[in-house]
């Protein structure tokens, strides 16, 4: 598909047969110099200039390079919410199929935005990460970090999900956001941590004597004077955890034990998730908890 296509959606301001330089050519070559760590549109222009022999094998330029000035000017007229659309439908078209994919929902800082003397940042993004691509294929800004329970159903729309593997953190554990998944035909594995009150101490309970036999998985690392042992419990029998019975596709609980040795110290983590995958094998989950937490 040619690259036009994918900005027909952006509403070009300026009067039709009077521009020297097509929308598709400015937005992409902006793409190009943000891509290339350019700050600013002078930067921008400049590295155009310095590589407008490479761009031309893919661009038409008919008028040559775009001023600083234009870029300038164009992008203050443009619409964010239609460039986004089509940077995400862009991301997905690259990402080819993501059916079986792992996609990570996550919120963070932008970082350099936090006022002296303060904790949070005033900005603050919801992002949907392709892992395997390290791709972001939509991203939306909120207020603050309880925001991000809000934002994550609007940034859900945005990405075509279905048949992917969504891994969301203990802010996304709701029920609203499992209901959505399912409804989009997405699995999920969800952290479930203390602000889940009494699902997460069932389920803590419900994996208390199971812990005393053999992980269905493990895995070992060494490195950097450092050594981590990660083990994996897995049970289908979601049932009997009453505070889960309204859980939209609930059909596995995860545990999973970590001990690190630090000089000679141990030190040991248990985290606990919930996944709408069945029949999935203790290495696979163990996998889309790794590639999202670590």
């Amino acid at each position: 598909m040619d690259y036009a296509e994918f900005f027909e959606e952006v509403t070009d301001y300026r009067v039709q047969g009077r521009c020297l330089h097509e929308l598709s050519d400015i937005l992409l070559l902006v793409l190009c110099g943000l891509l290339a760590d350019c700050e600013t549109f002078e930067d921008i222009y400049d590295y155009a200039c310095d590589k407008e022999a490479t761009l031309r094998e893919f661009m038409d330029l008919p008028a040559g390079i775009p001023s600083h000035d234009t870029l300038n000017r164009v992008f203050r007229h443009l619409e964010p919410t239609e460039l986004e659309g089509c940077l995400s439908q862009w991301g997905q078209h690259i990402v080819t199929l993501l059916a079986g994919r792992h996609l990570i929902i996550d919120g963070k800082q932008l970082r350099g935005t936090t006022p002296a003397g303060q904790r949070q940042a005033p900005v603050q993004l919801v992002s949907v990460w392709a892992a395997e691509q390290r791709l972001c294929l939509a991203q939306t800004a909120v207020e603050t970090k309880h925001n991000e329970v809000v934002a994550i159903p609007q940034v859900l729309d945005l990405v075509d999900v279905k048949g992917s593997v969504v891994t969301l953190d203990a802010l996304g554990c709701q029920r609203a956001v499992a209901a959505r998944l399912v409804e989009k035909e997405a699995d999920y594995v969800l952290a479930l941590k203390q602000n889940q009150g009494e699902l997460h101490r069932q389920v803590a309970a419900h994996f208390a004597p199971l812990l005393a036999q053999p992980a269905a998985y493990q895995q070992r690392d060494k490195g950097h004077g450092r050594g981590e042992l990660r083990q994996v419990w897995v049970s289908a029998q979601w049932g009997l955890v009453d505070a889960g019975a309204d859980c939209p596709g609930l059909q596995t609980l995860v545990c999973q034990q970590t001990t690190r040795w630090v000089a000679g110290k141990a030190q040991q983590a248990t985290r606990y998730f919930l996944s709408s995958l069945a029949g999935a094998q203790a290495a696979t989950l163990a996998g889309y908890i790794r590639g999202h937490w670590g």
